[in-house]
This record gives structure tokens, C-alpha cells and sequence, in this order.
């Protein structure tokens, strides 16, 4: 063979394994740009709800599990958040697969996966059923939670399928207040690795109770879409002016009665208190849409400066 085949021989080698190498790098693009689009889809499920759900989830397990080292919170914070997430996952799934949901989000949030056009609702609703066996196997993974877990799958299934969060707003308060506390003493386990403390649940009774009597703040801002889905809020079955009073008397009540549950002195009346009189006051001042949302973004974080009252407990009695 001439120098000249070896060397068009050669170049020809060079040439195919360049493409080959080429066609390997094509594949890997794809397959990361899949993963990428599946990944985002997921995240705009949940994206909403982490403010209202993920982080004051995580912020109770904070409060509450302040005698551990900063160092070993931290090294539990992405259990925490996967744990929560995961959990979160197959309510937001399942709650936005129905047609009516999917019609309201194209007028409201049309950047949800669904009412984007991101999956069909049978694609959905097969993944909100393989998400709630999934947020029970991280849960067990995550050291925590587990029975929590269960009980949200319960309660979401009740909320999203059966009519719980559509029909009497009695129902669709309690079964928030019980997903409430769920994610949060969840959270909590997972924190502290072990099963929630016995001396904890009155406490966790106390902020179901709260959340129950107060959390259809979150309904204020939503009525015409509530009315047109038919569902039956407290907004929508009392009137408007009357579910503004009543938030704003029962959160200013709790502001002053769960400081005194833990015995707490003027500084720990201080959060709670101040912010649910600014919940309060907008809720009976501030009536548009946007300062709705607004007042319901404050909510959270009034119940925030509720779930740190057991902190400042511990810390006024260690001085």
C-alpha cells in the first residue's frame, strides 16, 4: 500500500471517529436538554406553593429544633427541602390536572406545565399518581416524616379528588390547617432524625387550630376564579366583608394568645403580634386583587414569627 492510502486511509479513521465523537456529543445534548425541560416542568408545579408551604415548613423544623448544632441543621437542610418538595409535588400535581383547574390556569397562571402545554393531563395525572408512592420512599430515605407523608397523600387525595377543597369551605379550611401542620412537624422529624416529641403536639394541635380559623386569607384574592369554579370559600358563602373581619379578629386573637401559651414576655409578643396587625389592618384596607396577594404573603410570614415563639421561649428561660 502507497504512503499516500495509508495516509487518506488514515484521515478517513480520523474522520468517521470525529463524527462518532460528534454524534456522542449530539446525544448527550439531547439527553440534557430532556432532562432539563422534565426538570423545570416539575419545578414550575411547585414553584407557587414554596413561599406558602417549603420554606415556612422549613423555618418550623428550624425553630424548633434550635438545640442542634448550626453545622448539623445545615448538612439536614437538602433532606429537608427534598422532603418537603417531594411531598409537595403530588398535592400541586393532582390539584392541577382537572379541567377546571387547567381552564383557570390558562386565564391566571398560564405558565403552570399543564395550561402551558408542557404535559397533557392524562401525562399528569399518571405522574401525580406515581409522585404520592415517591414522596413516602424520599421521606424514608430522608429519616423522617413518613406517617405525615401518608397523611398528605390522604389529605390531597380527599382535597383534589373528592371534592374537599371545592365543596363546603369548612372542609377545605380544616384539611389546609391539616396539611399545614403535616409539612411542617414532617419537616421537623426529618431535622431532628427522629419521631416528633410528645411535648410537641398540643403546640401542633394549636397552629392547626389557627391555621383552620384563619388561613382562607389565601381565598381573598381569588373570588371571581373560585365563583366561576364553583367552589363554595368563606369569602364566597359569607361575603366578603364579613371574611375580612373574621380574619382580622381571629389573627389579631391568635397574635395575643399564642405568646401566651408560651408564657412569652414583650419581646416575644413583638413578631407575632405586629404582624398580625398588619394582616389584620390590610385585610380590612386593602382590597384589590394584587394587595390580597399581597396580605397573603404577610400571613405566612406572621405564621413564621408563630412557629419561632418556642425559641424565644427557650431562650428567655436560659438567661
Amino acid at each position: 500500500m502507497s504512503g499516500k492510502s495509508v495516509e487518506s486511509a488514515a484521515i478517513n479513521s480520523f474522520h468517521r471517529l470525529l463524527d462518532l465523537h460528534r454524534q456522542e456529543i449530539d446525544a448527550s445534548l439531547r439527553l440534557l436538554e430532556i432532562v432539563r425541560y422534565h426538570a423545570y416542568t416539575l419545578w414550575l408545579f411547585c414553584f407557587n406553593d414554596l413561599k406558602t408551604m417549603v420554606f415556612p415548613s422549613i423555618a418550623f423544623a428550624f425553630f424548633h429544633s434550635s438545640h442542634l448544632h448550626g453545622t448539623i441543621f445545615l448538612s439536614r437542610l437538602p433532606l429537608m427541602f427534598a422532603y418537603t418538595w417531594f411531598n409537595l409535588l403530588g398535592f400541586t400535581v393532582n390539584n392541577q390536572r382537572h379541567p377546571g383547574s387547567v381552564a383557570e390556569d390558562k386565564l391566571n397562571k398560564p405558565w403552570r406545565p399543564i395550561a402551558a402545554g408542557r404535559l397533557t393531563t392524562t401525562q399528569a395525572h399518571t405522574l401525580g399518581l406515581l409522585s404520592l408512592p415517591i414522596a413516602l420512599a424520599v421521606s424514608a430515605l430522608v429519616g423522617g416524616g413518613v406517617v405525615q407523608s401518608a397523611l398528605l397523600a390522604i389529605f390531597g387525595t380527599i382535597y383534589n379528588d373528592f371534592g374537599g377543597g371545592d365543596g363546603h369551605w369548612l372542609v377545605r379550611n380544616l384539611l389546609n390547617a391539616a396539611g399545614f401542620t403535616s409539612f411542617a412537624s414532617g419537616t421537623l422529624e426529618v431535622a431532628l432524625q427522629s419521631s416528633l416529641p410528645r411535648s410537641m403536639i398540643p403546640w401542633i394541635f394549636l397552629i392547626a387550630l389557627v391555621v383552620g380559623t384563619s388561613v382562607h386569607v389565601q381565598d381573598m384574592y381569588d373570588q371571581p376564579g373560585d365563583a366561576a369554579a364553583g367552589r363554595r370559600t368563606l369569602p364566597l358563602v359569607i361575603g366578603d366583608e364579613m371574611a375580612r373581619w373574621s380574619i382580622a379578629i381571629v389573627v389579631t386573637a391568635w397574635s395575643i394568645l399564642c405568646p401566651l401559651y408560651w408564657s412569652s414576655d414583650l419581646f416575644g409578643h413583638l413578631g407575632p403580634l405586629g404582624l398580625g396587625l398588619w394582616v389584620s389592618s390590610r385585610s380590612l384596607r386593602k382590597r384589590t386583587v394584587k394587595e390580597d396577594r399581597t396580605t397573603f404573603r404577610i400571613y405566612n410570614a406572621w405564621l413564621v414569627a408563630l412557629y419561632a415563639l418556642p425559641m424565644t421561649y427557650r431562650y428567655r428561660i436560659s438567661v
